[in-house]
């Protein structure tokens, strides 16, 4: 830390009364260790469901950055083999189901009519 005496001729501005404090800058294993304490005091300070939404929407926008292939790669090696072909299979049964709602007379009648 460094100290910048106050200026001994001081105006009326409340400033030039005052002494200037600055920082060093850190280096990069100070800079880590700072964002590291600071990371734990704002997670000591989240409730349980601030937390799900954060690694929730955390995890979906890393997810969303891989490809097919990756994230299939991904839930694989995390999981068993068949959870990735099982969430797919959910997918394009529910897409299946929706389409052949038939609570209506109108959802039969094709599109293109």
């Amino acid at each position: 830390m460094t100290t910048i005496q106050p200026n001994s001729n001081p105006t009326n501005s409340e400033l030039d009364a005052k002494q200037i404090v600055t920082h060093k800058e850190l280096n990069s294993y100070e800079l880590d260790v700072l964002i590291e304490d600071y990371v734990e005091i704002v997670v000591d300070n989240m409730d349980t469901q601030t937390l799900v939404q954060f690694v929730t929407e955390t995890l979906i926008d890393d997810y969303s950055k891989l490809s097919q292939l990756e994230l299939k790669d991904k839930i694989e090696s995390i999981h068993d083999s068949e959870l990735y072909y099982e969430l797919v299979d959910n997918i394009v049964t529910d897409e299946i189901t929706s389409q052949l709602d038939t609570t209506t007379p109108y959802k039969s009648i094709p599109s293109r009519y």
